[in-house]
């Protein structure tokens, strides 16, 4: 996962802005009268969002005792995703949050939507918090689906307040075949909090990142093939290794979690790909 900047346009502000053009008169009055309870959660959402608590958060069929949650839903589809919609600016605000574009829960796919972090349809004073919208791709969007916290353990990373990227947690595993195949997992330090640790195995977990990562180092092992070879035949196991070990180096400087680090970091490191492989 990849840390990002977290949105700093106010939720009340964004969900103003969202309601501006409702026409109903009774559903306007009903929408504002939700305003105080939707910057409340949002500010409850920050503070137990940094310690982990999201899961202590009461799920609710309604806002305010107004408007209900498929109300709430449209407020965001219609009038903050939808394409020249009043809250548009604010959704526009948020893709552009990651680097590059990637999806920060699989740092791999590209975004091409927003991931309600507590999902609306159980927490619709959420709807249209900034801090509860994560830019993201649509595959980890539709594998997370509508999935409740019940403890900290559960919580998946949130990029806004979890930063995982200063150690090394995804790690891989070759398996010595013909052609190699290479399995992803979770490797945590030592000294790493508990609930982290479990949080991590959760989040690689909820988004199959395990698969993901696989399918793309059997492509990235099958590009390496012929230079690999090369490299062994020319200079032996010790040059190959040398070359892993840079491509290795090379990542680490990119990103210490990516499927990339861990792949060339298992490749240098197993005699059998560096001494046996290419025999």
């Amino acid at each position: 996962m990849r840390k990002l900047t977290p949105p700093n346009d106010d939720a009340v502000v964004v969900f103003e802005a969202c309601i501006e053009r409702v026409r109903n008169a009774d559903l306007k009055r009903r929408l504002q009268s939700c305003s105080e309870e939707i910057g409340e959660a949002s500010a409850e959402f920050d503070q137990k969002a940094a310690v982990a608590e999201l899961h202590t958060i009461e799920a609710k069929d309604n806002v305010a005792n107004a408007v209900s949650v498929d109300e709430m839903k449209k407020v965001y589809t219609a009038r903050m995703a939808k394409k020249m919609a009043p809250g548009r600016i604010y959704y526009d605000r948020i893709m552009a949050l990651p680097e590059h574009g990637r999806c920060p829960l699989c740092s791999q796919r590209f975004v091409s939507t927003l991931d309600h972090h507590l999902p609306k349809a159980h927490y619709p004073s959420l709807a249209v918090s900034p801090l509860n919208l994560i830019p993201s791709c649509q595959d980890c969007n539709k594998t997370k689906s509508e999935d409740i916290p019940r403890s900290s353990e559960q919580e998946t990373l949130n990029p806004y307040y979890d930063d995982v990227e200063g150690f090394i947690w995804v790690k891989a595993r070759l398996v010595e075949s013909i052609p190699v195949s290479i399995e992803f997992y979770v490797d945590p330090p030592r000294n790493c909090d508990e609930v982290l640790k479990e949080r991590l195995k959760r989040h690689f977990n909820i988004f199959n990142l395990s698969s993901l990562y696989s399918s793309h180092a059997a492509e990235e092992l099958a590009n390496i093939e012929f230079i690999a070879r090369k490299i062994f035949e020319n200079g032996g196991a010790d040059e190959l290794k040398n070359f892993l070990r840079d491509a290795a180096e090379s990542r680490v400087q990119v990103n210490k979690n990516s499927w990339q680090t861990a792949l060339y970091t298992c490749l240098r490191e197993s005699q059998w790909f560096c001494q046996i492989r290419f025999l």
